[in-house]
C-alpha cells in the first residue's frame, strides 16, 4: 500500500494553489474546483469545499532535496517560518502553515 493522494478541501482553491506554487510545486492538472500538484508517487490535491464542508485538520510532509536552500529561497520571498532543525526521526525540517492553517512540514533525510 502506498499513499495516493492528500486532498485539502478549501473554500479558496486559487489562494491555496498560489501558496503551494510559491513553495515550488508544479501544477499537474487544474480543473478549477480540483487542482493536482506533481509531488512524486503521491499527489497533493486541492478541492473546492462545499458550503459548510469541513476544511480543517490536515497536515502534510513534503520531502525535498535541500531543505536549507529551499528555506533561504522562501525567506527571500517573504516566508515567515523558523529555520530548519534536525529532528529525532531522521529528517532536517521546517514547519509552516498554509493560508488555511494546515501544517506543512518540509524536510530532507539526514545523513548518518
Amino acid at each position: 500500500m502506498r499513499l495516493g493522494f492528500v486532498v485539502l478541501h478549501t473554500p479558496d482553491v486559487a489562494g491555496m494553489k498560489a501558496f503551494y506554487q510559491g513553495l515550488g510545486l508544479k501544477v499537474h492538472a487544474d480543473y478549477g474546483m480540483w487542482v493536482e500538484f506533481e509531488t512524486g508517487p503521491a499527489t497533493l490535491a486541492l478541492h473546492q469545499a462545499e458550503s459548510g464542508e469541513a476544511t480543517r485538520g490536515a497536515g502534510i510532509f513534503l520531502e525535498v532535496g535541500d531543505v536549507d536552500a529551499l528555506y533561504r529561497e522562501l525567506r527571500e520571498k517573504g516566508l515567515d517560518a523558523d529555520p530548519p532543525e534536525d529532528r529525532d526521526f531522521g529528517y532536517r525540517t521546517f514547519v509552516l502553515r498554509d493560508p488555511q492553517g494546515n501544517l506543512v512540514e518540509l524536510g530532507e533525510p539526514m545523513q548518518p
